[in-house]
């Protein structure tokens, strides 16, 4: 899985234990996801494109520039129906189908405990996408905060995921492949030390997803992966953002 590369966040995780505090950089936005796509290490973020060549090169209908994320109606996301490994999973075979299920993968994958992501990389993973080389990611994560390279996570540390708005791009004719983009926002709260004040915020990144024995799995196949072009940033109060496909997402 030569997409599923680590790259270095902003994120920000405090491991308390033993008497000592120690503030670390996460790679968490490009771990076990697909995020690269070639470009040569450049962050995921950097994919949202924000120079003007990447605006429509028509002006967007009266209709659509009537509206901005914020003021949009919002994508009323689908529940799992099903758990599997410790990870929702049972979504219906559509595009809101698959755009639900990569924002609650994203949001329901653990970024430091080696057992529980590879189980729940095994449940939503194609065969394109093992779960070892997933997990692979997440080891790595953990000796560069200084724990050991397997293990459950510290049990005074919690993350969170929230994700905050979604554009979904189909990427074959059939509507059976997906890429849908992310903006979210990353906390880490820590026992008796409360949540953290300098948590990740607009963070963008992706997933694709394929109809595949009947779910959506996250892959990695080249021929999709060529086909990924990064959107506008997401910016709520835009209308141009809007025209592109940007919705904020509501749990429905």
């Amino acid at each position: 899985m030569a997409d599923f590369e680590s790259k270095a966040r902003r994120a920000r995780l405090r491991l308390v234990g033993i008497g000592v505090a120690v503030v670390a950089a996460l790679a968490v936005g490009g771990t076990l996801v697909v995020t690269n796509l070639g470009d040569g290490g450049t962050p995921a973020k950097s994919h949202a494109d924000t120079s003007p060549s990447a605006t429509p090169s028509s002006s967007p209908t009266s209709g659509l520039l009537a509206y901005t994320p914020a003021t949009a109606r919002r994508v009323p996301l689908l529940k799992p129906t099903t758990h599997t490994n410790g990870i929702g999973t049972g979504f219906e075979h559509s595009s809101l189908g698959a755009t639900s299920a990569a924002v609650s993968y994203w949001q329901d994958l653990d970024l430091l405990d080696d057992v529980t992501a590879q189980k729940q990389w095994a449940a939503i993973a194609d065969t394109s996408a093992t779960a070892d080389q997933g997990v692979s990611e997440v080891r790595k994560l953990r000796e560069a905060v200084g724990l050991p390279p397997s293990g459950g996570s510290p049990d005074n540390v919690t993350f969170s995921t929230h994700v905050k708005a979604v554009l979904a791009r189909s990427l074959d004719s059939t509507g059976d492949v997906v890429d849908v983009w992310m903006s979210y926002d990353r906390y880490a709260s820590v026992r008796d030390k409360g949540a953290d004040d300098n948590p990740l915020r607009d963070e963008t990144d992706h997933l694709i997803l394929k109809w595949e024995s009947g779910d959506w799995k996250v892959t990695t196949e080249a021929k999709y992966t060529s086909k990924v072009k990064g959107p506008v940033a997401y910016d709520p109060d835009s209308k141009y953002a809007f025209a592109q496909g940007w919705r904020e997402v509501s749990d429905g």
